[in-house]
């Protein structure tokens, strides 16, 4: 494997992977330990009207945090990192869409729940803020969707089929450890 495969690895998607990942399962951790809360937040962001569609938004109290951790485990681990990093983006876009709805509608008046009751950089009022962080946060989604986990993920031993000593030795043109022509 080139040189600049493992630096691109050890520089860019190992650290992308672990702090993308990491920050998801940190916030689904403070949702999961606090589900009725959760159920509260996402009822202030009135997307759903609670009357007729309470059991959705209860369902989504128990259901988004955990597809959180699940997707953000796999993209600390590397493993189906494409898959979870789709995952996390469509969050990440849902997430902002949510959010301007409460910046332009004024009746609004909600709070932010994405990492529990702990503020991360932004106040728990929902405004610009959350916006330019879920943004901030497309971008290694964006980079790790191109270029994928890297020779550090789980997914590199799994599409190599092979032992973890096999993946960091270093190959020889025409070995099936050689570098993937669809990763540069």
């Amino acid at each position: 494997m080139s040189a600049k495969r493992w630096v691109e690895s050890i520089l860019l998607q190992f650290p992308m992977r672990i702090a993308l990942g990491g920050v998801f399962i940190f916030a689904a951790f403070t949702k999961i330990s606090n589900i009725q809360a959760f159920a509260f937040a996402i009822k202030g962001f009135k997307i759903l009207d609670p009357d007729k569609h309470g059991h959705l938004i209860i369902s989504a109290a128990y259901t988004m945090p955990w597809v959180e951790m699940i997707a953000g485990v796999l993209l600390v681990l590397g493993l189906w990192t494409r898959a979870a990093t789709v995952t996390i983006g469509l969050m990440l876009v849902f997430f902002i869409a949510a959010l301007l709805h409460v910046i332009f509608d004024p009746t609004i008046d909600a709070d932010c729940s994405c990492f529990g009751d702990i503020q991360f950089k932004c106040d728990a009022a929902v405004g610009w803020c959350q916006v330019i962080r879920d943004v901030i946060m497309l971008i290694p989604v964006g980079y790790l969707l191109w270029r994928g986990g890297g020779i550090l993920a789980l997914d590199t031993l799994r599409e190599r089929n092979c032992t973890p000593k096999d993946a960091i030795q270093d190959a020889k043109p025409g070995s099936p450890v050689a570098e993937d022509s669809f990763r540069g």
